[in-house]
């Protein structure tokens, strides 16, 4: 456990009277940050996305992958730079990521300003407050670490909140957050679609799985939204891509979409980011005057188990060595100013590539952040002191081994196929409840690794339920210590390979021993799930 302690003069308070609204944001004294500016315009849009921030800090799956929550919610980090106002929130279970900015050309600004980057006390009650702000009176907005003087005002004292935080889920953290910047697909989302996907889910909650998103690229076509597992369909409009052949890409958590649902209204565009099968999506709302961004889907990367679906992406080609006198080249750079990673390798005169290292290097040390609106990466210090890299870097020897094998060719013989399970089950629609046949999928991969033959089973999500090897490992400790490296380098190489299909299709017949509820959810004899 790493415990991180914050350290305020009082609490953040929301002063308002009748021409005036004070949001006076109380920030760590160790990290004495100091902002003081009236918002000429767009206090609708502040409030809802202050709001979404507080929500999305306080929001916590009932289970998460690996079992590791944070003890108290962890107050989010503002970054006042020369030309913008940055809040960046977490939730609990580090199933969403948010971040929301604000330029600083929208503040009339009075007083001193230190730039830098602290963290804030960002309570419930503050967050309900927060929808107390009117455009029919003044709204400024305070930052700094003396609570702007209003101690006499308001009752309570200095105080010294305490988070304990598991490394497995700082490591997820960082990993979500160097997750931004991957490449991956770009999609310009109508607000109305994303909104009927999000109301739909709201009032037609699945109680079994399958339950992931399906977003579908098909060639000369708009992109499509599948609903999982009623296989209801969103038509993208306009989400225009550039695949030339149909390309589809499963995605999970969709629950903490609703964070964002009262932006939509107020959005004047929206762009989807998808990174990948079961890795996070990103979704960045243009709002009047700011933008907002959430990351959801991340939850599964807090585990860091070898048995979850995130360690593909760590069974790439074999990283390259870390230059460390390029790293701080890069971040006293960042200090000066924000740059992007083409930029930045011009500057310095060194390969693209050594840079974009070097960049996710400081990512995932908690030293800068990636950007998705404007894709540059900025200087933020996410821990202060600075935590050791030793304690945030997850190395297990298989991985290494693995990816050694995969560079050296030694994966043969691969093949996928898939296994389905159907049943029958009642789910509730628009007009009734009505009846689909679940279908629930599973991949078997057999191939061969070196002088072993090795066989693994991945579940919907990518987990790995079942595997078979020849090697020492396995025949030591079969799963009892997770897969061994022979298993994860096959896994590796099939990732290509896998293919996502409908979750549900009509059923011909009812489901047996079924009954149906008042309000039209299916019980089926404890096959009931709770939703991700």
């Amino acid at each position: 456990m790493i415990v991180a302690q914050f350290n305020y003069a009082i609490p953040s308070v929301l002063d308002s009277t009748r021409e005036r609204d004070l949001v006076g944001l109380s920030a760590d004294t160790a990290r004495p940050v100091r902002f003081l500016g009236r918002l000429r315009s767009n206090v609708l849009s502040v409030r809802f996305a202050l709001s979404a921030l507080g929500g999305l800090i306080a929001s916590e799956q009932e289970w998460s992958s690996d079992g590791e929550q944070l003890s108290a919610s962890l107050d989010p980090i503002v970054s006042v730079t020369p030309d913008r106002i940055v809040w960046e929130g977490f939730s609990r279970d580090l199933g969403a990521i948010g971040v929301f900015e604000v330029p600083r050309s929208v503040f009339e600004t009075r007083g001193e300003v230190r730039e830098g980057t602290t963290n804030v006390d960002f309570s419930a009650w503050f967050a309900a407050a927060v929808n107390e702000l009117r455009s029919s009176r003044e709204t400024w907005l305070g930052i700094a670490p003396d609570g702007l003087e209003l101690r006499t005002v308001h009752a309570g004292g200095r105080y010294e909140p305490r988070v304990e935080l598991p490394e497995s889920w700082l490591r997820g953290l960082l990993s979500a957050q160097a997750a931004m910047a991957m490449p991956g697909t770009r999609l310009s989302v109508r607000p109305v679609d994303l909104l009927a996907a999000i109301r739909w889910l709201q009032f037609k909650r699945a109680k079994v799985s399958p339950r992931g998103l399906r977003w579908v690229m098909a060639p000369g076509e708009y992109a499509r939204l599948i609903l999982e597992p009623w296989e209801t369909e969103v038509r993208l409009k306009g989400a225009t891509h550039g695949y030339t052949e149909t390309r589809t890409i499963r995605t999970w958590g969709r629950r903490q979409l609703r964070l964002i649902e009262p932006l939509l209204p107020l959005a004047e565009s929206v762009t989807v980011y998808l990174k990948g099968r079961a890795l996070p999506v990103f979704v960045v709302v243009e709002l009047p005057g700011c933008r907002f961004t959430l990351g959801f889907g991340t939850a599964g990367l807090g585990g860091l188990d070898l048995l979850s679906s995130d360690v593909v992406s760590e069974l790439g080609a074999e990283a390259p060595a870390i230059d460390e006198a390029l790293v701080e080249q890069v971040l006293e750079a960042l200090t000066r100013s924000e740059c992007g990673a083409a930029e930045l390798a011009l500057r310095l005169g060194r390969p693209g590539g050594e840079v974009e290292g070097a960049l996710q290097r400081l990512v995932r040390l908690g030293r800068a952040a990636y950007d998705l609106g404007e894709r540059r990466y900025r200087h933020r210090e996410l821990f202060y002191p600075p935590i050791s890299p030793d304690r945030l870097t997850f190395r297990d020897p298989r991985l290494a081994t693995a990816r050694f094998a995969l560079s050296r060719g030694e994966v043969t013989e691969v093949n996928v196929e898939e296994r389905e399970t159907r049943k029958t089950r009642r789910l509730p629609g628009p007009d009734g409840p009505v009846t689909r046949e679940l279908v629930f999928r599973d991949h078997v991969i057999n191939g061969r690794v070196g002088a072993h033959a090795v066989s693994v089973v991945l579940d919907a999500g990518g987990k790995l339920i079942f595997g078979t090897c020849g090697c020492d490992f396995f025949r030591t400790y079969t799963l009892g210590r997770g897969p061994c490296s022979d298993m994860l380098a096959l896994r590796g190489a099939a990732a290509p390979l896998l293919r996502d299909g409908p979750s549900s299709a009509p059923a011909l017949a009812p489901p047996p021993d079924a009954h149906v509820t008042a309000g039209g959810a299916a019980l089926d004899n404890g096959d009931e799930e709770e939703e991700e």
